[in-house]
């Protein structure tokens, strides 16, 4: 087994773990991927109570207002299929937004993203549930490239007439309505087949014309080129709801020199004294007015869209239920007209749709507010100075959410694989961590970052103090710098190792060859591979070594060496005493004891080889 703390005899025994001598039968049967925990943090975004929200009279205009990560994750959260009635009102652009999240998986043939299928026939299945031509209208409201590519993505398609029809085609393939495309799922399952069919008929007898001429599109495409161009759309999206480039992510997410870091604090300061001096002067001018709100274009364009879409009489209904008959007649001018005649007069509808995102974004902005006051033993330093800020300010502490909802994108556009509710429940897990190092490492040393207290003030009001005057980005530079440190001193401490231990030496690999893109080869050390990122070569390093070392030392080593350093359970001592067995389990660095954990087993990697 391997040792965190250095024994005071090296002769010391402890109950050994469990051994296993076959480590991948270990990890591909025993290990489970890490998940973030179910507690909600004070930090993230509330979801929504699906169960309160379906009760609403809003339901229909709140499905169309709130954020949509929001409204995705909250579904997810409660499982789509006890969420039919929130999804029956989720259209439009929002829908195409949610799709974005959830329907994109990494696609092995072509080295990027690609459509589920599976995951669009979740959405279908709800979607058929409410019925055939529900379903056609929701897919019809996408944009024209994301319906090209889950089409072609479920179906083989050969256009009569164009294409060379075979017997075996006329004799297994079933025809569009129309006669004119041969089709065939590529999925062969009978289930699929039942869902699918109906929808194809329902997409015809919805508009037969435009059906057509989606089969007809899907099937001329080169899907190579419109995967690159609905990944564009897809990431143009995205940015406008805060998702960074995988570059520009990147490119923050680099490790910076702990020196450099704190020399910026007169920056960080300054940054943060604008940012409030900002926020006081919008404040300030909203105070002054309050009855002159301003209503975000692209809210407005959603509801009115949403509107056009609906018949008079059901539009006014839900208009009603929004905003109360009486409201509405005001509005009109007119006790005695019947609203509905005045569904089609555009300053009616204006005035209208002004009126409802006003009381959509109260509502949301309460909700954020109740379901955030949440805090329970495990919550970390960060969380407990923020729920009570939240108590002192809750105005400021929403914006600090939006802050923090941006540095989760982005983990999310840098690192994830995906970008959906897995993904971004992962990312909000890993940043709190970050964010609670960064506080901590600030409170041991308060004058190193130019701020001083008085010994009677309490941790939080000290994490206050902290959070608003360096910023959340500050303290997230910090703590990722001190994550990321711990791989740069293990590599060294193992390439020190691999060259000058008088038993050990040359027998952990740390030497590599690269083969570059002129077909010349470069040796470099593992520490320089760490300190340059190349993650996909230190797997290959760590793979080299599997046989050599115990499995507890790798499992160790692969949480150590992962895109995102992870805190595995066998550097907890609890853990190691008296275990039984090999227990995988890792999970985001959290707190500066972690890292100090971390850093003993470092200090005592030489014990480590040894003992094996």
């Amino acid at each position: 087994m391997f040792m965190r703390l250095t024994p005071k005899n090296l002769s010391q025994e402890i109950e050994p773990i469990s051994d296993f001598h076959l480590k991948n039968e270990l990890i591909e049967g025993n290990r489970v991927a890490w998940k973030p925990a179910n507690l909600e943090s004070p930090l993230a975004p509330a979801l929504l109570d699906i169960d309160w929200l379906t009760a609403q009279p809003l339901l229909p205009f709140i499905a169309q207002i709130a954020p949509a990560h929001l409204l995705y994750r909250s579904i997810m959260a409660h499982g789509m299929e006890d969420s039919i009635e929130v999804i029956e009102w989720v259209r439009g652009e929002q829908l195409q937004k949610i799709l974005d999240f959830d329907l994109w998986e990494n696609s092995f043939e072509f080295q990027e993203g690609d459509i589920s299928a599976s995951k669009f026939l979740s959405w279908l299945r709800i979607w058929m549930e409410i019925g055939p031509e529900f379903a056609a209208k929701r897919i019809l409201e996408l944009e024209e490239e994301t319906i090209v590519l889950i089409i072609s993505k479920l179906f083989e398609i050969i256009p009569d007439g164009v294409s060379q029809v075979t017997e075996d085609m006329r004799e297994n393939w079933w025809q569009s309505a129309d006669n004119k495309f041969f089709l065939r799922i590529r999925d062969d399952s009978s289930d699929s087949f039942e869902l699918l069919k109906p929808f194809v008929d329902a997409l015809y007898q919805y508009n037969a014309r435009i059906a057509a001429s989606v089969f007809a599109h899907s099937a001329m495409l080169v899907r190579q080129e419109s995967l690159e161009f609905g990944l564009r759309w897809k990431s143009a999206r995205l940015a406008d709801q805060g998702f960074v480039s995988k570059e520009e992510a990147l490119k923050i997410l680099a490790p910076k020199k702990l020196e450099f870091i704190k020399q910026s604090i007169h920056e960080a300061k300054l940054l943060e004294k604008k940012r409030k001096e900002t926020l006081e002067k919008m404040s300030s001018y909203s105070l002054s007015n309050e009855n002159k709100e301003t209503i975000d274009p692209d809210l407005f364009e959603n509801i009115v869209l949403f509107l056009s879409s609906l018949e008079p009489e059901e539009g006014v209904r839900y208009m009603q239920l929004a905003l109360g008959s009486d409201e509405l007649k005001e509005i009109t001018g007119s006790q005695n007209i019947d609203p509905s005649y005045f569904y089609e007069d555009e300053d009616f509808i204006a005035e209208s749709t002004e009126k409802i995102i006003q009381i959509c974004n109260k509502v949301l902005l309460r909700s954020e507010f109740l379901n955030s006051k949440v805090i329970h033993s495990n919550s970390l330093l960060i969380e407990k100075a923020f729920y009570e800020f939240m108590k002192k300010d809750s105005e400021n502490a929403i914006y600090l959410k939006d802050r923090v909802a941006r540095l989760s994108n982005i983990f999310v556009s840098g690192i994830m694989n995906s970008i959906d509710n897995d993904a971004l429940g992962r990312a909000i897990s890993i940043v709190r961590g970050v964010l609670n190092i960064g506080l901590e490492s600030c409170l041991v040393n308060p004058t190193d970052y130019g701020l001083e207290f008085d010994k009677n003030t309490t941790d939080i009001d000290k994490s206050i103090t902290c959070i608003q005057v360096l910023g959340l980005e500050y303290l997230f530079q910090l703590g990722w710098n001190i994550i990321l440190s711990l791989q740069k001193e293990l590599a060294k401490e193992i390439t020190d190792i691999d060259l000058n231990h008088i038993v050990y030496k040359g027998k952990l690999k740390t030497i590599r060859k690269i083969s570059l893109s002129d077909s010349s080869v470069l040796e470099i050390y593992l520490d320089k591979l760490v300190e340059n990122q190349r993650y996909p070569d230190i797997r290959f390093w760590l793979s080299s070594i599997e046989s050599t070392i115990s499995v507890e030392l790798f499992l160790v080593l692969e949480s150590f060496f992962g895109r995102v350093p992870m805190y595995s359970e066998l550097l907890s001592v609890d853990k190691i005493i008296g275990a039984k067995k090999v227990s995988p389990i890792f999970k985001p660095f959290e707190t500066l004891q972690e890292i100090k954990s971390a850093k003993e087993f470092i200090h005592n990697f030489h014990h480590n080889i040894v003992m094996e």
